[in-house]
């Protein structure tokens, strides 16, 4: 994406509807909107939300569907990853109608078509910078992951293989496959 002279302030981003349909996120002081996801994104992501649900818990952590995380004040960005895991003790520091404040410990980006991979580059890069233990990408038509890591690392895992994150849910591990099932 170019860069823009034309930043949206964090007052700004808060005065946009909501309710609408349309997904916002504001990256580094630029407005992305994205239509709402269609049905093979969605069943994708409940697959996976559901597996991490209790692998979340038994960690003391949380699984999330469409979270919304402030990463940072200036620049200004927010995030909505379509599926976040938050440590409790992190959850409980946020009060009230506040956002989650840094990255999640987990991110999770189910691919879309109107989603670039500049873009999508760019939002795995500042989650990862904010905090996250990782970020993983996934990409339905392919039926595989893309997981990436603070120290600049990333691994494509297949169906056949199995996806986990020891340092937030250890003991943890999921079939790629299964994130892919109807």
């Amino acid at each position: 994406m170019a860069a823009s002279t034309n930043l949206m302030t964090w007052e700004a981003f808060e005065q946009l509807p909501d309710g609408d349909g349309y997904h916002r996120e504001l990256i580094e002081g630029e407005l992305q909107v994205l239509p709402p996801p269609k049905s093979r994104h969605t069943e994708v992501a409940y697959n996976l939300h559901q597996a991490l649900v209790p692998a979340a818990a038994s960690a003391e952590a949380r699984a999330f569907m469409e979270a919304g995380y402030k990463l940072s004040s200036d620049p200004p960005s927010w995030v909505q990853p379509d599926i976040s895991v938050l440590r409790n003790a992190r959850r409980r520091e946020t009060k009230g109608e506040d956002y989650y404040r840094g990255a999640p410990e987990l991110a999770v980006e189910v691919v879309s078509p109107s989603e670039t991979a500049s873009d999508l580059n760019r939002k795995v890069e500042l989650m990862l910078r904010h905090g996250a233990l990782a970020v993983w990408v996934v990409y339905p038509e392919q039926r595989e992951v893309h997981v990436f890591s603070p120290d600049g690392c990333s691994v494509r895992q297949r169906e056949g293989e199995t996806i986990s994150i020891a340092e937030l849910l250890p003991g943890w591990e999921l079939p790629v496959s299964q994130i892919f099932q109807d």
